[in-house]
């Protein structure tokens, strides 16, 4: 017959009580509280987890360096670009003309004032300014005109001198201009704007400079074209001068 063992314990004959021979094998007795087995520390995942974080640092830092080391860069011409005919600075917006200097192109009584302002980035440097008689003409019984003038400087980068850079802009501008001889400028391209002739648009550049003339004036008989490209040479002059 067997013996009976703590409540809630499975005896079969011959074998003592598992809880029993479990607490003897222990060492501990019936009134002790049975040891309990060593906690396992979790450390695979954390250190995988670690790892992780370390390598998005060094990924997302180094990539932070070559972009602000590129960035820094960018206005800079490798060894390979020749910028030395690039001019550092020119006259933009509306100090491209003086009051007296518009004033002949434009009928009655002129106002003038920035249309976009001015705005420069490593590449290059854009500004704007217009000449114009939209207040007054109808007081001054003149017809209507204007002159916009925009003007850019570009700067060397790696891949091409501002010269380079020019060049290729004033292209896109006027890419169906027909070539026009304006004194002072390397290029000048000239497109009709309106069929009736009163109104132009020019393009020059000297070096890393380019203007941009656009010329509209309603007067019966006042030959556009030609008046544009002598308010553009008066323009490019004084990039020249500068050179």
């Amino acid at each position: 017959m067997t013996q009976p063992g703590p409540p809630g314990a499975f005896t079969r004959p011959g074998h003592q009580p598992y809880l029993q021979q479990y607490f003897h094998q222990q060492g501990a007795g019936w009134g002790q509280q049975p040891p309990l087995p060593p906690r396992k520390r979790k450390t695979g995942p954390l250190i995988v987890v670690l790892a992780i974080v370390l390598m998005v640092v060094v990924v997302v830092g180094g990539g932070g360096v070559l972009l602000y080391l590129g960035l820094s860069d960018s206005g800079k011409a490798s060894p390979g670009v020749d910028a030395s005919q690039d001019l550092e600075k020119a006259p933009g917006g509306c100090a491209v003309l003086a009051e007296a200097e518009v004033a002949p192109y434009i009928p009655g009584r002129m106002n003038f004032k920035p249309l976009s302002g001015s705005t420069s980035s490593d590449r290059s440097e854009q500004g704007q300014c217009s000449w114009n008689n939209n207040d007054q003409y109808i007081k001054d019984r003149v017809n209507a005109a204007f002159v916009i003038v925009t003007s850019y400087v570009f700067h060397a980068t790696r891949e091409k001198s501002g010269v380079d850079a020019a060049k290729e802009h004033l292209k896109r501008r006027v890419p169906n201009g027909a070539e026009v001889g304006v004194q002072g400028a390397e290029d000048a391209r000239l497109v009709a704007l309106a069929k009736n002739g009163n109104q132009a648009k020019v393009a020059v550049r000297y070096r890393n400079v380019v203007y941009l003339l656009d010329y509209l004036n309603k007067t019966e008989g006042v030959q556009v074209q030609s008046r544009l490209t002598e308010l553009a040479a008066v323009v490019v002059g004084k990039v020249v001068l500068k050179g």
